[in-house]
């Protein structure tokens, strides 16, 4: 009171923004999603909006049963890495299979687009899924629900996978898809690490809960960090940076993700800057095809999964105000060429004469086409994202990227 009295009212309330300005936000942090349309979610959940009640509701349910999931750790596998160390994550190579020509079964041969059941073998791989699946779901629910348990859940698997000395998983992927008889790691290996976006992001939305301490934020951010300068430095990463196909994109968008969230916007900057534009450039036609993922023999799943990585790379580009949703120059291909290319195969008006040696399948289908209608106002993607969408509108697609009225 005091004070007030011997300032003028302009002074204190100069002050006051100064001091509000100093305090942490306490708005969730998310770089791949958009906190905009998360916030209208709720405000129409909280109205009773009953398109998004079922998502919500399969929401709710998933995240009861991730309360019995984990905690998941690197250290667990049985399997050692060429370093002698747990914490170093190993996995296979999942198209690789034993040699018929060799007695040992070595070198192993690949067979593209065809699984081989040894992969599960190495624990890590599944592990490090369960772990981006039950954080993602445990973080999305805290935000919608407010409910401290799923933030206290997610917060146990975090610091098991990657704060605990004992558990920790060490920041690197020297040993990722591993084949025998070839490589002990190779740079694939960083595509199975692609979920690290949602982490991220999960980190975010549970931030401000009671579960995560200052501390546990600091070395989280230290761990990605580390991470982030392995993919840079370590040769195994930039042979997934010099990738020319999904692999690269997602190594991208990863990084991005991880120097947004790490606190080095200038990094992620200079990555769009310098391949972001190129990758889109490169790998997307004037007619909207990917010529290297239809070149696959599972066409279909590659062109759609590298359709969400370039619009999560856009996404991941609005928090540094880069705009690759809607950028036109002269020889720069614009995102939705590729979505378009799609519409005349899922509208049943052409068939897909590419390889598919499996049934199709529309979940990233179904993400790119809400892209397509939150930042194009196409009506036609609406229309399809719900003939394809297989989930009854219980998917979250449909609460994390509302159509805002």
């Amino acid at each position: 009171m005091i004070l007030k009295k011997l300032l003028n009212p302009f002074v204190v309330l100069l002050l006051s923004v100064v001091l509000a300005a100093a305090q942490p936000s306490v708005f969730p942090e998310v770089y791949s999603l958009n906190i905009k349309l998360l916030q209208y979610s709720k405000e129409q959940l909280k109205k009773g909006d009953s398109s998004l009640q079922k998502p919500f509701d399969a929401l709710i349910k998933r995240a009861d049963q991730a309360l019995t999931e984990g905690p998941f750790t690197v250290v667990s596998k049985e399997k050692l890495p060429l370093s002698g160390d747990k914490h170093d994550y190993m996995s296979m190579g999942p198209y690789w299979w034993p040699n018929p020509n060799t007695p040992n079964g070595l070198p192993y041969i690949r067979k593209d687009g065809e699984r081989n059941p040894e992969i599960k073998k190495f624990e890590d791989r599944e592990n490090i899924g369960k772990l981006i699946s039950t954080v993602k779901t445990l973080s999305i629910a805290y935000y919608f629900s407010d409910n401290e348990k799923y933030a206290d859940h997610a917060a146990l698997l975090l610091k098991v996978w990657f704060i605990n000395p004992e558990t920790r998983m060490n920041p690197n992927l020297n040993f990722g898809q591993s084949i025998p008889g070839i490589t002990d790691g190779r740079a694939e290996g960083l595509i199975e690490t692609v979920g690290l976006i949602d982490v991220v992001d999960g980190i975010g939305l549970i931030k401000n809960s009671r579960s995560l301490s200052d501390s546990d934020l600091h070395t989280l951010k230290k761990w990605f960090s580390d991470f982030l300068n392995w993919i840079q430095e370590s040769t195994v990463g930039k042979d997934e940076i010099a990738a020319k196909n999904n692999h690269g994109t997602w190594c991208d968008a990863q990084s991005i993700s991880l120097a947004l969230f790490s606190g080095q916007p200038k990094i992620a900057a200079a990555i769009i800057e310098n391949r972001g534009y190129q990758r889109i450039t490169s790998q997307i036609r004037e007619d909207g095809s990917q010529p290297l993922e239809l070149a696959r023999t599972v066409s279909w799943g590659y062109s759609n999964m590298n359709l969400r990585a370039f619009f999560t790379l856009a996404n991941l580009a609005k928090n540094i105000n880069i705009d690759l949703i809607n950028y036109k120059s002269k020889g720069f291909v614009p995102l939705h060429q590729a979505l378009d290319f799609l519409i005349p195969y899922l509208k049943k008006e052409k068939k897909w004469e590419f390889g598919q040696i499996k049934p199709m399948e529309y979940d990233n289908t179904c993400f790119s086409l809400r892209m397509g209608t939150i930042n194009y106002h196409d009506p036609v993607y609406e229309l399809l994202i719900r003939k394809y969408d297989e989930s009854d509108s219980t998917d979250l697609t449909f609460l994390l990227w509302p159509v805002m009225q």
